[in-house]
């Protein structure tokens, strides 16, 4: 009776060998680099998926598989083609070359001139809350271009957006500028602030957009066109000084409970902060690359979490396995909530040093971390903000327990 389960474990813990084996290849292979600057020259070719971290990179050769990359800049020249999906995060993103599967960009900057055969999946600052795009030697204008051709469905969230080029498939998204004279092949929903579209604009399928008041469009931009006011448009007075009152009062609320918790933290239990900012502050770009990896394996890419639970779930039980999972939701939770006092503590030393003098460690973690509750809060930009700040305190956990740092606890920090 029990030759079927017994065959059924070791074919479940056999296929998670294979995975595991696939997984760890795929790694094993890719180059990481804590360098300042990466190249891969014209007429390079890396034959497998590339893992960079540093302060700029600029890609002119060929990757044959996936590119995952972190840095201040980022950029795909004239001549670089990643046959892969790629993966960049940076404070500015240029495109000028070709991306033969996916893209996934988050920046302050991103710039689409190239061409990306299947989907996008895009996020931009630009607006009124324009962020700094030029942390390495080079700058990008704050928002989203997209002169190029995107031949998939895309998806933005964005401060501001010029979207003079294609889209082949679907565009869907919310911004909160957006200036329109490209085209769209697919059918378009969109959230807006300010939507500007010129005559020379086409949307071939629907159009449907969500804005604070209906717009008139040129003759010919589209064949169906479809508004949808916001929810309490219709007493605009009102809900606009009512949400304004309630972003405060929620905004203020958020960042006494976070003063609360990291005043406790800092009393008691200093380590839980220290040592994951001092992580972040002795290499920033190789932690957000860290940091990144594990929030794709875990979150954005479950196969880790399913063979995890499944392994867990065949060896010892259903109540084993559901603690598996719950523990492995929870702890990214506690992550997500725990990142703005992580990454606010190696953000408030950062300004403290520029500032001089000797302040209290609790006096700087308050400090970075209302900063990005108060960034956190602002549309399109706030998603953004608690993103790179997750990504940080991930790679930052991960580094201080690997005994990547060593940080002493201040004894400042204990005095009440």
């Amino acid at each position: 009776m029990n030759q079927p389960k017994k065959r059924l474990r070791w074919l479940v813990a056999a296929i998670a060998a294979i995975l595991s084996v696939t997984l760890s290849s795929a790694a094993l292979s890719a180059e990481l680099t804590g360098e300042e600057t990466f190249r891969l020259a014209e007429g390079e070719i890396v034959d497998d998926d590339l893992y960079i971290a540093a302060s700029e990179i600029y890609i002119d050769g060929i990757v044959q598989g996936d590119l995952i990359a972190v840095a201040s800049y980022i950029e795909i020249g004239p001549t670089g083609v990643v046959e892969g999906d790629l993966w960049a995060m940076a404070a500015g993103v240029e495109i000028h070359g070709m991306v033969l599967d996916d893209l996934r960009a988050v920046a302050g900057g991103l710039e689409i001139s190239g061409s990306v055969a299947d989907d996008a999946f895009l996020g931009a600052g630009g607006g009124q809350a324009d962020i700094p795009t030029g942390m390495g030697t080079q700058a990008v204008p704050a928002g989203l271009s997209v002169t190029g051709r995107i031949g998939g469905d895309t998806y933005v969230a964005a401060g501001s957006a010029d979207v003079p080029g294609r889209i082949g498939g679907d565009f869907r998204g919310a911004m909160g500028i957006l200036e329109f004279s490209g085209a769209v092949t697919g059918d378009t929903d969109i959230q807006v602030g300010e939507f500007i579209v010129s005559s020379a604009a086409r949307f071939d399928g629907g159009l449907s957009y969500s804005a604070p008041e209906p717009r008139q469009f040129p003759a010919g931009v589209a064949r169906d066109i479809q508004f949808e006011a916001p929810p309490g448009s219709e007493t605009a007075g009102g809900t606009i000084v009512g949400a304004f009152f309630g972003w405060i009062f929620r905004t203020v609320a958020i960042a006494i409970g976070i003063a609360i918790l990291g005043w406790l933290l800092m009393r008691f239990r200093p380590s839980i902060l220290v040592r994951p900012a001092a992580a972040i502050q002795s290499r920033p770009v190789e932690t957000g690359l860290y940091g990144l990896l594990a929030a794709a394996l875990l979150i954005f890419i479950p196969i880790a979490t399913i063979i995890l639970v499944a392994f867990t779930w065949t060896f010892w039980g259903a109540i084993p396995g559901i603690a598996m999972f719950v523990f492995l939701a929870a702890a990214s939770a506690l992550v997500w909530f725990l990142s703005p006092l992580l990454t606010g503590l190696w953000l408030g030393e950062r300004i403290g040093e520029r500032l001089g003098g000797q302040q209290s460690p609790l006096l700087l973690l308050l400090l970075g971390a209302l900063l990005i509750v108060v960034l956190g809060r602002i549309p399109f930009l706030g998603w953004l903000v608690y993103l790179l700040s997750f990504v940080l305190a991930l790679g930052g956990i991960l580094r201080s327990g690997s005994g990547a740092v060593d940080a002493t606890e201040p004894e400042a920090a204990a005095a009440p």
